[in-house]
């Protein structure tokens, strides 16, 4: 056994170096020398090497009470835990070791068990098995957690450990509950990973596991900050919860605390490094990287903006200040310190550099032969007159141009030198495609389908095809000083012709001017008449606001939707009369209330007030009736379907290219189980937005409910997971369960629910209840049913968590509690009377009185929506 001390306050010089049988005389000797080390901490102890069986420890425990003696004398004046110095760090794995292999008494190695906590939870056995059981078990789960990670790293007393997990129990039964908990862990684990000593203090054999915590700390010990950084994926248990814990609680949230002011302090070393050797790219990156593990570091920030101003990157140094400001105000109601404005100030103010030369993307395909020479030289022409006279020039007049009735207009390209005006490129596209959105006689692709083609390669006949659209709008935006030059080109997506184009220069000042001179000189190309909506306000920075909030909105993910009611905000607070502006920051915080944070009762009442002072400003805005039509679907309006699909419908009247309308009118018709309406809504809004995800889904749901099983199972299949982690596992599973492909079901929802344990809603653990009713397992089956409720306490979809449950009961054949949870899901906004019908997991209750009278009323009620709805 090998046991090394040093102290990295001076490059880890190493103080002794002995091997174990002569520890004794080796400290001794540290203890009479001049120059003892000076160790002020346990993270200062460097182990660097460690081979050899724990139980040694124990075989020798008169030496090791002589050694640990010596240790109290050498260390008296720190508060390092000598037990630690003599036991812990001599097992502890170096930095540098093989993970996953110990060695062995007989010099082979075998492997270990590996337990991840920082971000994704994972664990394995010595086998390298998933260990599925501890990972659903939270008391368990958390009590190997804490043997692990707890620092310093040690015994613990028995009586410690029940006040800090089972508080509430009495001393009998808390020792029974930690007994049993412990003996789970031996049994799933290995009857050596936890060690006692005496009978009244426990800990872990860290030769036999890898912890990513502990390799944390170890390479931070070591300098190793690059791997350091590795090691760290995120926060400690991140989003792990044991009731009835609360000193557990907070022991998790210090050891979040100092894990990320490690993490933070290791990055701002690498960047001084990188620095240091000249290296500003590898120190913007790291830099970057360090403020994502660290995002209300401010120091680091201003490093990162610092760091891209110098690489010549405006852009991306304003859009990193951007984000840590909008983080700041929502994650602590402040804002960035006073150095911090300066910098970005002077990093704004800065002169960008001179004007690049303006450089066009494709101008169509190339037609052949003698047109290509006459197109030629009106393209020359037409730019000519164009640029001298800003007026629009339609080519070849009258070519196809009266076939396109479907367009795309694709993410305008920014040509400027500085990135800072990327977002304009974008928010040019957006307004547009709002813009021409509002003309009944064509069909406008949404902004969220065209936003893939970014930068693409690809020709306009292949997007033309992919978007099953006639024509696409393609551009580029240059701003150079106080003017910006737009072009714009309108491309016959069948041929690739070019059917018109034109060059449009503005002050930076006359945005909306552009905006409207572009529109209607597509609208002239198109061969349509300029009937264009007003300016939705006269303020440019309320304006800049709304549209960097709809660069947001439709992605449809909780951060963006809040970020986007940020920059709404300050919309609204500019122009308190933009209507435009308030219809959208109701839907963004129905959205927020809907979706993500249900207890948010704030964000129902402001999205209730926001949307109902768009529609007394703007009564014929299509956005402000669509945003009413939310909150009444929802929750809080008490699923009202009546109500709702007239604002819905009329919404679409006066935008009949507002797909999320089209989508949640065919949700709505879903519900009720109107199917044949809601198909139509669905493919209505695919027409519009072929990126929607959601309506994609819901084509596979209506296949479900009809008993189409492998169809629906397709259809989900074609969504990417990571659009609704917790819907698309969901739902997959819900369709391979009515295959009969338990094994795939199981391995999907136990994959998930490993790498998602909050389970929003509780929707994929009562999924997974129902499995386990089919098994017969009716005592696993009810502790995922107890499991889901707690999670889908004001799930805005509880419904579908609802029906599961009753779905549960009535495969083990209990249809009174079948019955009750069946009318939590038809009360609660789901009376789907088709899908109750055909449904094979309640076969064993369609006999039951209550069921019938029940099935009785929903399908008169089901009969007379079909007429009125």
């Amino acid at each position: 056994m090998l046991v090394v001390v040093g102290r990295i306050d001076d490059g880890a010089e190493i103080h002794g170096v002995a091997p174990r049988p002569v520890l004794r005389p080796c400290v001794a000797r540290y203890v009479r020398s001049k120059d003892p080390p000076r160790v002020r901490t346990q993270r200062q102890l460097v182990p660097v090497a460690s081979v050899g069986e724990c139980g040694q420890c124990s075989k020798h425990c008169n030496l090791r009470e002589r050694f640990h003696g010596h240790l109290l004398e050498l260390f008296a004046d720190t508060r390092t835990d000598p037990y630690l110095l003599d036991c812990q760090f001599r097992l502890a794995a170096s930095p540098g070791r093989d993970r996953g292999v110990t060695a062995r008494g007989d010099g082979k190695k075998r492997r270990m068990i590996e337990f991840r906590m920082l971000g994704t939870l994972h664990l394995t056995d010595a086998a390298g098995h998933e260990v599925k059981g501890l990972l659903t078990r939270s008391h368990r789960l958390a009590l190997l957690a804490y043997l692990a990670a707890s620092t310093p790293r040690r015994f613990h007393r028995r009586d410690s450990l029940l006040a800090l997990f089972w508080p509430d129990l009495d001393q009998e039964h808390a020792r029974a509950a930690l007994r049993q908990a412990l003996h789970v862990l031996r049994g799933t684990l290995g009857n050596d990973v936890v060690v006692t000593r005496g009978d009244e203090e426990i800990g872990l054999d860290v030769s036999l596991l890898w912890c990513d915590v502990m390799a944390f700390d170890e390479a931070i010990a070591a300098g190793q900050l690059g791997a350091a950084l590795d090691c760290y994926k995120g926060d400690l248990l991140d989003g792990f919860f044991i009731s009835g814990a609360g000193e557990f609680e907070r022991w998790l949230e210090r050891e979040r605390a100092r894990l990320r002011e490690a993490v933070s302090g290791a990055a701002r070393t690498l960047v001084e490094r990188y620095e240091a050797a000249g290296d500003v790219t590898a120190a913007a990156q790291c830099a970057r990287r360090a403020t994502r593990l660290a995002p209300h570091d401010e120091d680091l920030v201003r490093r990162l903006v610092a760091l891209l101003d110098r690489l010549g990157d405006r852009g991306g140094a304003v859009a990193a200040y951007d984000e840590f400001a909008q983080g700041l105000r929502i994650d602590l109601e402040t804002e960035p310190s006073a150095e911090t404005k300066a910098l970005i100030t002077a990093v704004r103010e800065r002169q960008t550099a001179a004007p690049v030369t303006l450089s066009r993307r494709r101008f169509g395909t190339a037609m052949p032969g003698r047109w290509g020479s006459v197109v030629a030289a009106v393209v020359v022409a037409g730019l000519l007159v164009s640029g001298a006279a800003n007026r629009s020039g339609a080519l070849l007049p009258g070519h196809a141009s009266d076939r396109v009735q479907s367009l795309a207009v694709l993410p305008f390209t920014n040509l400027s030198s500085d990135t800072l005006h990327a977002w304009y490129a974008d928010g040019l596209t957006e307004a547009l495609t709002t813009d021409l959105g509002r003309i009944r006689s064509l069909r406008v692709i949404a902004h969220g389908s065209v936003m893939p083609f970014h930068g693409t390669s690809k020709s306009p006949q292949d997007i033309g095809r992919e978007l099953h659209v006639d024509g696409v709008v393609e551009g580029d935006v240059q701003q150079s000083g106080d003017r910006v030059r737009v072009d714009v080109r309108l491309i016959n997506a069948a041929t690739g012709y070019q059917l018109w184009a034109d060059r449009f220069e503005e002050t930076v000042g006359q945005r909306f001017v552009l905006e409207d001179r572009v529109a209607h000189g597509i609208l002239a190309g198109l061969s349509l008449p300029p009937h264009l909506a007003a300016p939705p306000t006269q303020n440019r920075a309320a304006y800049d606001a709304y549209l960097h909030a709809e660069l947001r909105l439709w992605r449809e993910n909780r951060e963006d939707d809040s970020v986007a009611i940020i920059w709404l905000e300050q919309a609204v607070a500019l122009d308190p009369d933009f209507a435009a502006a308030q219809a959208e920051l109701g839907w963004a915080y129905n959205m927020r209330a809907n979706q993500f944070a249900p207890w948010d009762t704030a964000a129902v009442t402001r999205a209730g007030l926001a949307a109902e002072r768009a529609l007394r400003l703007a009564p014929d805005l299509a956005e402000a009736h669509f945003a009413r039509g939310v909150l009444l679907s929802s929750v809080a309006g008490r699923f009202a379907p009546g109500p709702a699909i007239r604002e819905y419908r009329r919404a679409l009247e006066l935008n009949p290219n507002l797909a999320r309308a089209h989508q949640n009118l065919g949700n709505i018709y879903l519900h009720r189980g109107l199917l044949d309406k809601a198909v139509d809504e669905f493919r209505a809004t695919l027409a519009i937005d072929p990126a929607n995800y959601g309506a994609t889904r819901r084509l596979g749901i209506v296949l479900v409910y009809r008993g189409q099983y492998e169809e629906g199972l397709r259809q989900f299949r074609q969504v990417p997971p990571e659009s609704n982690q917790s819907l698309w596992n969901y739902q997959v599973a819900w369709g391979l369960l009515y295959l009969g492909r338990e094994k795939e079901a199981s391995d999907l929802m136990e994959r998930y629910l490993r790498a998602h344990p909050e389970d929003r809603g509780g929707v994929v653990t009562s999924t997974r209840a129902i499995l386990e009713a089919k098994r017969g397992e009716a005592t696993r089956a009810a502790a995922d049913i107890r499991t889901a409720i707690a999670k889908g306490k004001g799930f805005i979809h509880f419904h579908h968590t609802a029906y599961n449950i009753a779905s549960v009961y009535a495969l083990l054949g209990q249809p009174q509690r079948a019955m009750y949870w069946l009318r939590q899901a038809a009360e609660g906004g789901w009376p789907c009377y088709p899908y109750f019908a055909r449904d094979p997991n309640l076969d064993r209750i369609r006999n039951d009185p209550e069921f019938v009278a029940f099935m009785k009323q929903l399908k008169a009620q089901w009969e007379r929506e079909q007429e009125t709805l």
